[in-house]
């Protein structure tokens, strides 16, 4: 066989594997291959900017894919949060329960762990019994800020505690899963949360920086989408609604698919389509897509069609807390993103009753006391300029 012969049979040898190779990965039902595809499309067709690399698969691939989309979305449209399932004698965590005693030291521990019962407990108890000086103004002043995680404290999901500042009802936790980081906000007084708009709400929105300084919050993060022709929007142009103490500073949306998730005046954050006959009942209120969880139950299926991304998620345990989930993504090596029904397993654990999915990918960002403790896909790093933002408001100051 000539030199010449054997290069061409190598070659016709290559395009052969390359095309079963394009072939498997483009057709296969195979789940693993199967659920990388579906990502794989999702996330780019879900990104204005690198919708092209969706496009390496034929179209009748992608169609399928995000026929998913919507179904999904169809079903959303009828989703609406009551709070009427949830059961009265509802259990935190077992042995958090509250246990009467005469001991008044022993009662305000046992009150303590009552109300923080996410945090394992036991370990809890032995390390601030190694520090009694935490404990030199009592329960109700007790802060630890640990940000890089060296005391190897945990919750009771095995979640490093970063912040515990019981003056400020905060729990500040990292979460971690199969390619992506992010952190845990739990805030233990809902009205500590209030949304804000930017001073220059129709010009230019607001790094969440600036509205920390600008309010002297405590945490920041990121809520509503904006219009951003091109990926180069100012974040003045909200898209949906914005309420905030009864009235309206947006425009409702007429996607079908998108929802409202408000907090009303009686402390409880509700999933719904647009509340025309009450908004007056709302302290805060916007309008994105997808509901995540609603009244106790998961309401995404995978991804939802929206692949791995920056998440930012807000939702309210069974107990009231405000559970505020910032996830960060496109970052190879650090982390990739999650789906919403990632979003949806961590809030799961901390006894999510509602919770519904906000702006995404480079906005998503969280602010915590001068900082951000996310690392934002951004340019900046800092993620966008927002028409708006959840704060939670320092002791005193709500």
């Amino acid at each position: 066989m000539s030199k010449r012969t054997k290069h061409i049979c190598v070659s016709a040898l290559v395009v052969s594997l390359l095309i079963f190779a394009y072939c498997t990965i483009a057709f296969s039902q195979i789940a693993f291959i199967e659920k990388w595809r579906t990502l794989w499309i999702e996330t780019a067709m879900t990104t204005n900017s690198h919708q092209w690399l969706a496009k390496i698969f034929p179209q009748s691939v992608i169609d399928e894919v995000m026929e998913g989309a919507a179904n999904q979305r169809e079903r959303q449209k009828s989703l609406v949060s009551t709070w009427d399932s949830l059961a009265p004698e509802v259990v935190y965590g077992k042995g958090n329960e509250v246990k009467d005693t005469e001991n008044a030291a022993e009662q305000e521990q046992e009150n303590f762990f009552a109300r923080y019962w996410e945090l394992d407990t036991p370990e809890f108890r032995l390390y601030l019994k190694q520090h009694p000086k935490l404990l030199e103004n009592g329960y109700g002043e007790l802060l630890i800020e640990d940000m890089e995680g060296a005391l190897g404290l945990v919750t009771s999901q095995g979640h490093p505690v970063l912040v515990l500042d019981t003056a400020n009802e905060l729990l500040l936790v990292k979460v971690s899963g199969e390619g992506y980081q992010g952190k845990l906000a739990i805030v233990k007084d809902a009205a500590r949360t209030e949304l804000v708009k930017s001073n220059r709400l129709g010009v230019r929105g607001q790094e969440a920086g600036e509205f920390g300084a600008q309010e002297d919050a405590l945490l920041v993060i990121n809520m509503s989408g904006f219009s951003d022709v091109g990926g180069h929007g100012s974040g003045g142009q909200v898209k949906g609604s914005m309420i905030i103490d009864g009235q309206e500073y947006g425009t409702h949306s007429t996607e079908p698919h998108w929802k409202f998730c408000g907090l009303r005046t009686d402390g409880k954050l509700y999933v719904s389509n647009y509340p025309w006959d009450d908004i007056s009942d709302y302290r805060w209120g916007v309008e994105f897509y997808p509901a995540i969880i609603v009244d106790g139950e998961c309401v995404v299926d995978g991804s939802y069609c929206m692949g791995l991304q920056p998440r930012t998620v807000v939702g309210q345990a069974v107990n009231g807390d405000m559970l505020l989930l910032v996830i960060d993504g496109r970052q190879i090596g650090y982390s990739l993103g999650c789906t919403v029904a990632d979003c949806a397993d961590i809030l799961e654990g901390y006894h999510a009753w509602q919770a519904m999915n906000m702006d995404g990918g480079s906005s998503s960002v969280m602010w915590y006391n001068g900082s951000y403790i996310t690392k934002s896909s951004s340019v900046s790093g800092r993620g966008r300029y927002m028409p708006d933002a959840l704060i939670v408001r320092k002791k005193g100051a709500e």
